[in-house]
């Protein structure tokens, strides 16, 4: 880590993984662009004031020593690694967080997706649509199929397979929540209403062991 990255990092202890477009104050928000100068920190993005939004590739690791956060937050990114690339992403979140501190994990929840595709919900595969092109999306399949490659999703993770990946790298406290229901501060302005995102979403909470 280079040291501006370094000093940036030293100023936040809460961060938003994979922010995409969503910017909380009082986070180091990382997403990255490829339109945008990597490495480069933008302040106040999409008129989100008090925001701070680093150009990160985090393939190249979480810009944080070890030990650091307070809070590591990420919502649907993981979903976009392989199952390999997931794990070791776990691994720098583990690294990263002090002992005793908090990770949050959404993710779209494949038993969601499963169930309402083998129980033929239509009003499920219909509100989906509504998000793809209604006219060469239309049978249940091409909706399913379409909302994951479209995004190019690269794995899927119901509550088991996640549960085992957290404590694989060694979590512990592990807590299934609501969308939007967590101790997290201000977490009703992280996790907005979004008829969507809520219906598919899993939502969960884990703590790095105390040593």
């Amino acid at each position: 880590m280079n040291n501006s990255l370094k000093e940036l990092s030293n100023n936040f202890k809460k961060y938003n993984l994979g922010c995409g477009t969503d910017f909380y104050p009082g986070f180091l928000n990382i997403g990255f662009w490829q339109n945008l100068v990597d490495g480069a920190i933008y302040q106040d993005l999409n008129g989100t004031k008090g925001t701070y939004m680093l150009n990160y590739d985090l393939r190249n690791g979480i810009p944080a020593d070890d030990n650091s956060l307070d809070l590591v937050y990420h919502s649907h990114l993981l979903e976009h690694l392989s199952y390999l690339d997931g794990i070791s992403f776990m691994k720098e979140c583990y690294r990263v967080l002090a002992p005793g501190a908090r990770m949050r994990v959404l993710v779209p929840d494949l038993e969601i997706w499963i169930n309402a595709y083998v129980n033929k919900n239509r009003f499920f595969f219909e509100e989906y649509r509504k998000v793809l092109d209604p006219e060469i999306y239309v049978s249940n399949a091409s909706i399913f199929m379409g909302m994951l490659h479209n995004h190019e999703h690269k794995c899927g993770y119901d509550f088991d397979s996640l549960t085992w990946l957290v404590e694989h790298v060694g979590f512990v406290d592990v807590k299934r929540t609501l969308y939007a229901d967590s101790t997290i501060e201000d977490i009703h302005i992280i996790e907005h209403m979004k008829p969507l995102r809520i219906m598919e979403t899993l939502c969960l909470e884990c703590i790095k062991p105390k040593l």
